[in-house]
């Protein structure tokens, strides 16, 4: 009673012997089908076997009688009696009548013989032992065989049809028509053929025994109906011809049902016994055999129920003092309830989940806490912070951080700008936080030391034994940066802070620290840079140099990539030599200077981000020559090409100018016939050539083909507003001669001055 009471109260119980019910119900299933299965098959497999036997049988008896069909036919083809009848040139009763009692004779001797008869093609004459009438394809041109074979249906004397299998044996043929001289042919009876396979069929109803050739004609079948029917569009009949195979079995749908398709081949007839049988008539108790299947699986299933409950009875013990101290905790938070809806399951997880949640919270917080408390101490310390609290933080690290020397390490990380572009601001603060725990854990192999992680920088305290920077120091440098190149594909640079003696020298070395990483502008990316790397072969007394000023000005001038490309290498070889400082206030004076140079175009002039002037904050954001170089190119084409556009802008102006000029020109002379480009050129100071280029450039027509339209229009308008003659108009326009005149006029306006003046006399 108390069990069947726990399995009202806890989803477990039910759970698990649901659980074991299942296990049980599948594995008696999967068990009593895969029986059930192969039961069936090896079922139909014996009668398949069986099948093949039969037919084999069957198969073997029609050899046998084509046997006998072939020493029938030799006995008969070598009887004098038979040959007399084959060779008579006349018709002779007598060897007719020898020639009948012979094949009689035969015949009784062989009853599945249904009929012998003879044909005699030279006098016509033909005889049989049942009174059939003559076959017309014994004499067909088409069958040239020796011995051919086929079925057929013939009609004796009764009017009874007859279905018979016939064999036309032909041994000469008459050389020039190819016509048989005289056949003997023997019918078997289809019926009898028929009655053997019809005792296949006893086991199924409705199974189909057939007998076919290998074109696929129905020699003998089960079914009277399919006598000489065409089979091959059946689709077992197209498997059985396309395997090529004495003997098979397979499984062919036939009208929508499975069928059992079992055939055998007779080599020596090239004939095909085929046995069809429904699958679900294969076994004649199947439906039986299924259902005591099922019955015994239900018996069983049953079983597994007894047995599921006793083995969670037995089983579950354990956990059942556990779930009753959570339970009605559980319960009384939920402010009671039916416990048959509860899911003790989830009453267990939710217990666990709080308390690892709590817990997690707590932990999570401690770390965070811990993480921002020490990064704010060392970021207050590095930045400058009275003495006092310098002090407090000394006597906190001091159990660990004991010096006596000191310096402050800056891990950068290169190309901040495309750092930005590639990750999102938590991915940037997660990589930022990596890479400080690989800082950290490699330096704390051989050093002591603290980090804090900002924005842009991590910052290291590092404790040392003396001011020798030794090289263990420099190769684990070097192994910080080559395991973020590996995992994070990210470049830094690291630079190092000159050495102090207390927590309050701290701010110095990261001052100087800070200094030596702007360095990374000469060094490159991936660098290591201390006091000594910073400040070697670097005069800090050089001059402004001036005169590569001046060169980069004048090839920007002349705008020559080449001259800008080598201007902008010197400058950036000039500078390499400089400390920081000097570096970006020479740069920056050469971009001043050549603002100053070309100020005066609008463009270049102009204050707001698209200007000039945006190429200052560029170049503050520069990490390496490389990227100084780029700006200044970028500079220079941006300078030249603003310049090359307001040229030509000018020279378009000064084009439209001289060629507007030209035009007024034109109509003020047109009238002149000593007009020309040289004249035209005179006037506006320019070269005839130059002039011609120009005019054509900017009116998209010569000079000389304006003139001539110019001079038209007006004639237009003198051979409309005038009765003047051809030739006076012609010469107040500047075109004397009127067959000339007529000539371009006509050329222009298609029409003759005459037409033109008519014309237009009419339409007005």
């Amino acid at each position: 009673m108390t069990f069947l009471n726990r399995i009202r109260q806890y989803r477990v119980y039910r759970r698990l012997i649901m659980s074991y019910l299942v296990l049980i119900v599948a594995s008696i299933a999967v068990v009593s089908s895969i029986l059930y299965a192969l039961f069936s098959l090896e079922a139909v497999k014996e009668i398949d076997r069986s099948s093949k036997q039969v037919l084999s049988h069957v198969s073997y008896t029609s050899n046998v009688v084509y046997q006998q069909i072939q020493d029938v036919s030799s006995q008969l083809l070598v009887d004098k009696d038979v040959l007399s009848f084959f060779y008579a040139d006349e018709v002779d009763k007598l060897k007719n009548y020898r020639a009948y009692m012979m094949i009689a004779k035969v015949q009784s001797v062989y009853p599945f013989i249904k009929d012998i008869s003879m044909y005699n093609f030279t006098n016509g004459e033909y005889i049989d032992t049942f009174g059939l009438p003559r076959d017309p394809k014994v004499n067909a041109k088409s069958n040239a065989d020796y011995l051919s074979f086929y079925p057929r249906v013939a009609v004796a004397d009764d009017d009874a049809g007859l279905r018979l299998l016939t064999f036309s044996i032909v041994p000469e043929r008459k050389l020039d028509t190819n016509t048989p001289k005289y056949a003997l042919v023997l019918d078997l009876d289809e019926a009898s053929i028929q009655n053997t396979i019809g005792s296949l069929n006893t086991s199924s109803k409705r199974g189909d025994t057939y007998v076919m050739n290998a074109g696929g004609e129905v020699l003998s079948h089960s079914d009277a109906v399919y006598f000489m029917s065409d089979f091959t569009g059946r689709p077992e009949v197209k498997r059985i011809l396309g395997d090529g195979q004495n003997q098979g079995n397979f499984v062919q749908k036939i009208d929508g049902k499975k069928n059992m398709i079992t055939y055998v081949r007779s080599p020596a007839l090239d004939w095909y016994f085929v046995s069809s049988q429904p699958y679900s008539e294969l076994l004649s108790n199947i439906h039986a055999l299924r259902s005591w299947t099922w019955i015994i699986s239900l018996l069983l299933i049953v079983l597994g129920v007894g047995i599921s409950l006793l083995w969670t009875g037995n089983f579950y013990h354990p956990i059942r003092r556990l779930l009753d101290q959570v339970t009605p905790a559980q319960a009384a938070e939920q402010g009671g309830g039916t416990l048959l809806n509860q899911d003790e399951y989830a009453l267990l997880t939710n217990a666990f989940m709080q308390s690892m949640q709590s817990a997690e919270k707590l932990e999570s917080k401690l770390n965070r806490s811990r993480r921002v408390l020490k990064s704010s101490s060392i970021l207050s310390l590095l930045q400058g912070i009275d003495k006092l609290t310098a002090e407090q933080i000394g006597e906190e690290w001091g159990k660990r951080l004991k010096g006596p020397c000191f310096r402050v390490l800056l891990f950068k990380i290169d190309d901040k700008a495309q750092f930005k572009q590639t990750y999102q601001p938590f991915e940037r603060q997660l990589i930022r936080f990596a890479i400080g725990n690989i800082a950290q854990e490699l330096l704390g192999r051989d050093f002591e030391n603290d980090a804090a992680v900002t924005e842009d920088e991590l910052a290291a305290i590092l404790q040392l034994p003396d001011e020798a920077l030794g090289d263990t120091l420099y190769l684990t440098l070097s192994e910080i940066q080559d395991v973020v190149q590996a995992y994070y594909k990210i470049s830094i640079t690291v630079s190092i802070g000159d050495s102090c003696d207390s927590f309050a020298g701290l701010h110095d070395s990261y001052s100087s620290a800070r200094e030596y990483g702007e360095y990374r502008l000469f060094f490159g990316y991936h660098a290591i840079i201390d006091a000594a790397r910073a400040n070697r072969n670097r005069d800090g007394n050089l001059q402004y140099p001036s005169l590569k000023e001046r060169k980069l000005i004048d090839a920007v001038k002349l705008s020559s990539a080449k001259s800008i490309q080598s201007g902008i290498a010197e400058w950036i070889a000039f500078i390499s030599a400089c400390t920081y400082a000097q570096a970006m206030q020479f740069t920056n004076f050469l971009l001043l200077t050549m603002i100053r140079e070309f100020g005066s175009i609008s463009e270049l002039g102009d204050t707001n981000t698209n200007g000039l002037y945006a190429y200052f904050h560029r170049i503050e954001q520069v990490e390496t020559l490389d990227q100084l170089g780029a700006a200044l190119a970028d500079f220079c084409e941006r300078v030249v090409t603003v310049t090359e556009e307001h040229k030509l802008q000018v020279a378009s102006l000064k084009s439209a100018r001289v060629i507007e000029e030209v035009k007024q020109l034109i109509e003020s002379r047109y009238a002149d016939a000593r007009l020309s480009l040289e004249y035209a050129a005179g006037q506006v100071d320019l070269s005839a050539g130059y002039l011609g280029k120009m005019f054509k450039h900017q009116t998209r027509t010569t000079f000389n083909d304006y003139v001539t339209l110019v001079r038209i229009e007006h004639a237009k308008r003198l051979l409309t507003s005038t009765n003047e003659i051809v030739s006076e108009v012609g010469a107040k326009v500047g075109i004397p001669g009127a067959a000339y005149f007529s000539t371009l006029f006509k050329r222009h306006t298609g029409m003759s001055p005459s037409q033109y003046r008519e014309n237009h006399r009419i339409t007005g």
